[in-house]
């Protein structure tokens, strides 16, 4: 009602003829007055239109959240809308679907006021303590009253039939739950405070596990062949990879989340009891709850030849005619002799399977279906990216690449594609791949001058590309082209050899190492970036070069410092134990001018200048040739690094802050003895630690827990700096704290309980 109004107002069609006709003589002066007039008038209208729209929680504008909150006496949390990491995203790729490329985060203060009410109806209880916990962190959540799995003798009249007891080492699976979250053995009290490893076991205390690794599910993959052919890793990098369970929802809600609702590592023990169980089973499913096809609920699943490889070869045979075909086993390392019979040895804990000998031909086609962990959307993957795809308006030509049976205007390989691209002229394009299936082909891209070229993975799906003779190459001489790489996971390079002029990693991961080995290590230290500086006549190339990545994962860069420039936003460069970044050729050579926001860059760095640094984790010494324009802010960076000017960086900023209080309490000046001894203390423990420093480990990357709270909380709005500030880990846990004080029965004492 309030659009057909605003419409029927034309301030100009109220006018008189006459004065129309007068305007119309003067050029139309009044009509540009009142075309002003107007516009702030359909701003009103529209006000008025959104007044009953912002009477509802589900509906209101989001400023409008905190008021309703405060009808409803909510206490207001951090919210993802405070945010703004995403701008400078927006800004440099104008050409993406978007139109937000936010991460989407838990820090959802719509979400918690809508369930104020619902909260307080189930006030104090486990169930909604534990289902608080889930949605103001976004993390998995279980709940533990510690006092429950305390040892002491019950009373005759109030026996406690599923309390747990004296531990039975025969029982392996209970037995491997000890000390942690599912443990349901008995224990002694605990009297000191409820933290991360101790404390746990007392009368006033409860623990809330929390799972921050996310489990992401892959379908369809070619894994990887090991040594001999019949034995394969489902990673398709051939890397150990534990498997992970798929995060589910508890049916009830009044209930509890157990293990198989939890996104955690598999537990061989876990694994092996739910096809024991299967076993036992009769009448029984044709697949467990862990070992089925994902769309079913299954957290891993086997293919061979097209055709579904089952717990059993006959899931209604009675327990003694059971055959198993799917079973248990220890593959690291790998057994001296192939199993025998017509099974599938599968390890979760490395992500290794064995095929029997009763299969005949091992070497026809598998497919593994499975989860794997990670901390972030971040490198490429199948979690929502939508947002990073390149408008399909813009391209010129759309071209799509299937593995499997391809319908006729697809393509089985990238090849064959980039051969129709080149055919067609080579215009503005995108090459969309559409499974997580393995490309090993030569990839030899030349680009068109002034056009630009979009290899992508389509949204969900993750391929994982190895190019002949380890790199992409871009040859040709075409200063004014571009290359887009989204959403893949490269096993190699990419080798700049000709004049370009933009390269761009948008959700993509360039193995560190260029490929890993059985061990998970990197297989060489051969940068991932290599941008050649003079052509095949010794000629300057590249000189208007631009690298940039986002939400990505490269091995060391290598660029010419004469390139125009460096972006890096949310991504980790690994330096593989030598040197993150510097120029091509060399080691120890200033690279470009670089803008770097919200990285995590393992190994010394070499720039030209530093633009902008922000929210950036240095775990080597940074040398900037020119120290007179830029800043850098928020970050780490080591003590004897030379660079533009800093701003509440770490550690000078702990140090200036301890000097200030030592000469403080002295009354005077320290000596040299006494500040350099306060100097060397500080940076001796106030360094970042890493989960893991290997790619391919689910805690790639991930701050430790027992890293510095200067570094977990030391970006400007309070989150952790480094390639995963963007989680806004330190505000989640924040939040629950802010919700357990409010909700927790009185003289109970709350433990934050980190899994992974």
């Amino acid at each position: 009602m309030a659009g057909v109004f605003k419409d029927s107002r034309k301030l100009y069609q109220l006018l008189p003829a006459v004065y129309r006709e007068r305007d119309a003589q003067e050029g139309y002066p009044l009509r540009a007055l009142l075309g002003l007039v107007e516009e702030q008038a359909d701003i009103l209208y529209e006000d008025i239109q959104r007044l009953w729209d912002n009477f509802f929680i589900e509906t209101c504008d989001g400023w409008v959240v905190p008021y309703i909150g405060d009808l409803v006496s909510n206490n207001p949390l951090h919210d993802a809308e405070r945010f703004t990491d995403a701008q400078t995203a927006e800004q440099l790729f104008e050409d993406l679907t978007g139109p937000s490329l936010a991460v989407g985060l838990a820090l959802r203060s719509r979400a918690d006021v809508a369930k104020t009410i619902y909260y307080r109806r189930r006030k104090g209880t486990l169930p909604m303590l534990e289902e608080l916990a889930r949605d103001v962190t976004g993390w998995a959540s279980h709940g533990v009253e510690f006092f429950r799995l305390l040892g002491w003798t019950q009373n005759l009249n109030h026996l406690r039939l599923g309390a747990g007891g004296t531990m039975a080492l025969r029982q392996v699976e209970p037995a491997d739950r000890l000390n942690g979250p599912f443990d349901r053995w008995a224990h002694t009290v605990d009297v000191r405070a409820p933290v991360q490893t101790e404390g746990w076991y007392n009368i006033p205390n409860i623990g809330f596990f929390l799972w921050r690794l996310r489990s992401n599910p892959l379908e369809a993959v070619t894994p990887r062949r090991g040594g001999l052919d019949w034995q394969y890793h489902f990673s398709p990098l051939g890397n150990p990879a534990p498997l992970f369970n798929a995060w589910r929802r508890e049916g009830d809600e009044a209930g509890l989340a157990t293990e198989y609702h939890v996104p955690g590592p598999l537990r061989p023990a876990y694994f092996f009891d739910d096809l024991q169980a299967h076993r036992r089973q009769y009448p029984r499913s044709e697949y467990t709850p862990l070992y089925a096809p994902l769309d079913q609920g299954g957290s891993l699943y086997i293919e061979r030849n097209g055709v579904p490889v089952t717990p059993a070869a006959d899931y209604e045979a009675t327990p003694d005619l059971y055959a198993p075909q799917i079973i248990c086993r220890q593959l690291d390392p790998w057994p001296a002799v192939q199993p025998g019979g017509r099974v599938i040895a599968v390890d979760v804990a490395t992500g290794r399977l064995a095929i029997g000998d009763g299969w005949g031909d091992a070497t026809e086609r598998l497919d593994v279906h499975y989860h794997y962990g990670f901390p972030a959307d971040l490198g490429g993957g199948p979690y929502e990216r939508g947002p990073w795809l390149v408008d399909e308006t813009l391209p010129e030509l759309q071209l799509f690449v299937q593995q499997d049976n391809p319908p006729a205007d697809y393509h089985a390989t990238l090849s064959s594609a980039l051969t129709a691209w080149a055919a067609a002229g080579r215009p503005n394009a995108t090459i969309t791949v559409l499974d997580n299936r393995s490309y090993p082909e030569a990839l030899d891209i030349e680009l068109a001058n002034d056009r630009w070229l979009v290899i992508q993975a389509a949204n969900g799906v993750r391929p994982h590309i190895q190019p002949g003779g380890g790199a992409i190459t871009l040859s040709g001489g075409h200063p004014e082209s571009a290359l887009t790489l989204s959403g893949l996971l490269v096993e190699g390079a990419v080798a700049v050899n000709g004049d370009t002029g933009r390269l761009r990693l948008l959700h993509t991961t360039l193995v560190p190492g260029r490929s890993l080995t059985e061990a998970g290590l990197p297989a060489g230290t051969a940068p991932s970036v290599i941008v050649a500086d003079v052509d095949g006549g010794g000629a300057t190339i590249n000189t208007d070069f631009i690298l940039e990545a986002a939400f990505s994962i490269t091995g060391p860069l290598r660029l010419p410092e004469s390139a125009q420039g460096l972006w890096l936003l949310d991504s980790i460069v690994d330096g593989l134990g030598g040197t993150a970044i510097s120029a091509t050729g060399t080691s120890d050579q200033s690279g470009p001018s670089a803008v770097i926001e919200r990285c995590t860059v393992v190994g010394p760095s070499y720039f030209h200048s530093l633009k902008l640094a922000t929210e950036v984790i240095f775990t080597g010494t940074v040398t900037c040739e020119q120290r007179h324009e830029g800043c850098v802010r928020f970050s780490y960076v080591t003590a004897n690094s030379r660079t533009p000017r800093r701003y509440r960086c770490q550690p000078d900023w702990e140090i200036l802050t301890v000097l200030t209080a030592a000469r403080d309490e002295k009354g005077s000046d320290l000596t040299p003895v006494e500040d350099a001894a306060i100097r060397s203390a500080i940076e001796a423990w106030l360094v970042p630690g890493f989960t893991s420093i290997h790619y391919g480990h689910p805690g790639y990357a991930q701050l430790r827990r027992a890293s510095p709270r200067q570094i977990r909380t030391g970006a400007e709005d309070g989150s952790e700096m480094g390639a995963y500030c963007h989680l806004k880990q330190p505000q989640r846990e924040t939040n629950l704290r802010i919700r357990l004080e409010e909700y927790l029965p009185f003289g109970l004492v709350p433990g934050i309980i980190y899994v992974t």
